[in-house]
């Protein structure tokens, strides 16, 4: 078990491999700015770095750094809780972009060189950001939970997802998404839902799909949060309308440039909390990795994580 304060989590199939081609230059990057004062952990199943962050925070590592996507970090973030609670609040998160999606790495602004991102780790800012928390249920009809660092998303959302992780992903960030958006445009079908935001206001309506938003991008690029930020106590939440085929060609390339929120197919709001129900089963993803289904729940955890890639002038 590690006993180092910075422990390294590789997911070698991240980005289609990404990560395992680049990991010895990563390493001597480490080398170069931390010396040997540092662990590794390399993935080997789904949750495996949930497990293994779990045991190197009890263990005593004080910095956990994730080597992959927006998959994987949440994995370990999951790992850095238990029962509800952080296992050590002092305990920080990094970041080493390798992602297919890569949208929390977007969101947060990290550079694109890895090098650079490195550097962060090191000579960055720590700073406190938000968490989201899903309650849903899972395949087997037992209600479960998941943390959150960027975004989760019910309806068309799951849909893109469902087709990178099973067709595209080794294509790489904007074209595996791309395809995936293209064909749910024609293929995924709207559905009646319920959302109640902050226990308060109650909508119910059909629905192409809800983006529940911690982070302004998603995977491939895609700004469909403009306003949204991770350190603001608030999700923010996109509903697209019942679209069309042809109003969603019309309007989807716009979310990669944020201007989708002025057209009338799309409505936006602020929420600390969304509940969400539906007659018939509606598909919840959350960081790019497919969850369960409604009904579910979405809130806000304020200023809960620490992270060290930022960087000191905030871009």
């Amino acid at each position: 078990m590690p006993n180092s304060e910075i422990h390294i989590i590789l997911n070698p199939a991240s980005g289609a491999g990404k990560a395992r081609s680049k990991f010895s230059s990563i390493l001597g990057e480490f080398h170069r700015l931390f010396g040997h004062s540092y662990s590794v952990h390399i993935t080997r199943w789904p949750l495996d770095a949930t497990q293994a962050t779990s045991e190197a925070v009890r263990n005593g590592s004080r910095f956990v750094v994730a080597i992959g996507g927006d998959g994987t970090i949440q994995e370990i973030v999951n790992g850095m809780f238990a029962n509800g609670h952080l296992i050590n609040p002092d305990c920080a998160l990094g970041i080493v972009n390798c992602g297919t999606g890569h949208g929390f790495a977007q969101s947060l602004g990290l550079p694109h060189s890895i090098e650079k991102q490195i550097e962060l780790l090191r000579n960055g800012d720590c700073r406190p950001i938000d968490l989201g928390r899903v309650t849903f249920r899972d395949n087997q009809g037992e209600t479960r939970y998941r943390y959150f660092v960027n975004e989760c998303q019910l309806g068309i959302g799951a849909s893109v997802v469902k087709r990178v992780q099973r067709q595209h992903k080794k294509l790489g960030g904007t074209l595996a998404f791309g395809l995936g958006v293209l064909e749910a445009v024609f293929e995924h079908e709207n559905q009646c839902i319920r959302m109640t935001f902050d226990q308060k206001e109650t909508i119910t309506q059909n629905v192409t799909g809800i983006v529940v938003a911690n982070g302004a991008y998603t995977g491939g690029g895609m700004n469909l949060a403009p306003t949204a930020r991770l350190d603001d106590g608030r999700l923010n939440v996109l509903v697209m309308h019942d679209l069309s085929i042809w109003q969603r060609l019309r309007s989807f390339p716009r979310i990669y440039t944020g201007t989708h929120l002025s057209m009338s197919l799309f409505s936006y709001h602020e929420t600390k909390t969304l509940a969400v129900e539906s007659g018939e089963a509606v598909r919840v993803e959350a960081d790019g990795e497919l969850l369960g289904e409604t009904p579910c729940f979405v809130e806000t955890i304020p200023s809960v994580l620490k992270v060290q890639s930022i960087s000191k002038n905030g871009e």
